[in-house]
């Protein structure tokens, strides 16, 4: 169940506290990123900006393309399973309880090559990062991404820059 307390001070600030239980996210359904399950678990609405958390399902060869955030620095945390992540043109493994964290300017990529699902945390700094995965997740078909032209677009808006394709075994 939700729970949202009123604003603190005027309509339209901030919640003081949001509880959600583990299935839940705080858009009406999880977001499709890429062909991995999102759920929003603190929007940037919740944070003033500040922040952004996301939990995500990464099923079997699933990850984003080799890119580049301007504006975000990033943290994932491994929850389930196991996630290489190409840093910088280097790759590590990790898994339950790792953790990567990255300044904007880094590039990288993750992907999941086993043949079980994993789970991951993902925070972004500052929030915005949120609106750009709302956006990715309304153009994009069940389960897949959205054309390359459109995917280019929502990146430029919010100053990402895709390098390359996913990664490769």
């Amino acid at each position: 169940m939700t729970t949202v307390s009123p604003p603190v001070a005027t309509p339209g600030s901030p919640p003081r506290v949001v509880v959600l239980g583990p299935d839940e996210g705080r858009t009406p359904s999880p977001l499709n990123i890429v062909g991995e399950e999102t759920l929003v678990k603190v929007d940037t609405t919740d944070s003033n900006g500040l922040l952004a958390a996301f939990q995500l399902v990464a099923p079997p060869m699933s990850g984003p393309p080799l890119h580049v955030h301007s504006r975000e620095d990033e943290w994932f945390y491994v929850l389930e399973g196991e996630i290489v992540f190409e840093i910088d043109g280097e790759r590590v493994t990790v898994g339950p309880g790792g953790s990567v964290w990255l300044r904007r300017g880094v590039p990288h990529a993750y992907q999941n090559f086993t043949d079980r699902d994993a789970r991951l945390l993902i925070v972004t700094v500052p929030g915005d990062f949120c609106n750009f995965f709302k956006e990715v997740s309304a153009v994009a078909p069940p389960g897949g991404s959205p054309e390359p032209e459109v995917f280019a677009a929502i990146d430029a808006r919010y100053g990402l820059t895709t390098l390359g394709p996913p990664m490769q075994r």
